[in-house]
């Protein structure tokens, strides 16, 4: 690569998904409005975890959430050092220029801050990216990589394309460039969601690192598997359909959170009944205390996760049918305790294991 190109395809999917994203964009603003500010942090928490997992740091959601609380976590000292600085980091993404290289390193020095030792420079050697003991990239000489940043980033700033189009080619050639000798991963996911953060300010809250982190194959597959290099059409459709589909998963939570809580508030209002007897409504308690057993309904989650430990096997349908639920409930609870870090899943969607860590 002697010098920046912006090339992708024209494909009728891109039109379609960026219309998309769009329209449930207006909805996520709306939502946002009626969520407090630590229900926000925790959104961006949650996207935060995800892209330091995507390069192995081993902080779990729960565990991240503590340390930005102020708590002590168990984990390695370099993964604990890793998740405060890109806390601090991102308190302060404001002041950060997308299109600035000196910025670019900026970001970087905090990030791996008392990480690495060229923290903040651009790599001085050689590198190569594999996948297992594959080499499936070869980034360009050190020597051309201050002139191809500056190029890349004075080529996009001023790019006649849509913001989320520009997001994308901003990583995935970012991602081709390969500048520093560790922490490339993560900065070109924070540099995509500083492009859009500027474009959208809500766009802070969207986790959609967490796709990507489910899809970690997908990911980096589509990161390496254009031909030729410079074409980033295959990551272009992905990144967006991972944003689209970021932003339908968490509209249907908080839909489903807004209608429980108006459930709440409706129950909460009742209106005005005709006294009863006291002593036979004590009677009847004592009755139903006596033969309450725990049903499907009682603390699902314990549940599950107790099923689990016993048969790290089963599937959705099968915790649903033992349980009394629909596998959609089932497959929410499921989603909640992966993302609250209780939970993980290794191996493929058929014929994978559950991994119980609460």
């Amino acid at each position: 690569m002697d010098r920046y190109q912006t090339f992708y395809q024209p494909n009728p999917e891109i039109p379609e998904l960026i219309q998309q994203i769009e329209q449930q964009l207006a909805q996520w603003s709306v939502f946002l409005t009626s969520l407090s500010l630590q229900q926000r942090l925790e959104l961006q928490n949650k996207a935060l975890q995800a892209s330091l997992a995507l390069d192995h740091n081993s902080l779990s959601l729960l565990q991240l959430q503590e340390l930005a609380a102020g708590k002590r976590v168990v984990a390695l000292v370099q993964d604990i050092q890793q998740a405060q600085n890109a806390l601090a980091l991102y308190q302060r993404l404001d002041q950060f220029n997308p299109y600035q290289s000196a910025d670019l390193r900026k970001a970087h020095a905090e990030f791996m801050s008392s990480v690495s030792t060229d923290a903040g420079q651009y790599r001085k050697q050689g590198a190569g990216v594999y996948e297992g003991h594959k080499l499936v990239h070869m980034p360009p000489a050190p020597a051309k990589v201050s002139a191809l940043v500056d190029e890349l980033l004075g080529k996009l700033q001023h790019e006649q394309v849509h913001p989320l189009l520009i997001s994308c080619l901003m990583h995935y050639q970012l991602a081709f460039i390969h500048p520093f000798s560790d922490g490339n991963g993560r900065l070109c996911r924070l540099w995509q969601h500083l492009v859009l953060t500027q474009w959208q300010s809500f766009f802070a809250y969207l986790p959609f690192t967490a796709v990507l982190k489910d899809k970690t194959r997908d990911y980096q597959k589509a990161l390496r598997q254009s031909v030729p290099k410079y074409d980033a059409t295959a990551f272009i459709l992905f990144m967006l359909r991972s944003i689209n589909e970021t932003l339908s998963v968490e509209l249907e939570q908080l839909q489903l959170q807004q209608a429980e809580f108006n459930s709440l508030s409706q129950t909460a209002n009742l209106p005005d009944q005709p006294l009863v007897d006291l002593s036979q409504f004590v009677q009847l308690q004592t009755q139903k205390v006596k033969t309450k057993t725990p049903g499907p309904w009682y603390k699902t989650e314990d549940q599950i996760l107790k099923k689990l430990k016993k048969d790290n096997r089963l599937s959705a349908k099968t915790i649903a049918d033992e349980l009394g639920l629909s596998s959609r409930a089932i497959e929410k609870q499921l989603a909640k305790l992966k993302a609250e870090g209780k939970l993980l899943r290794t191996g493929p969607a058929k014929g994978g294991r559950w991994q119980v860590v609460a």
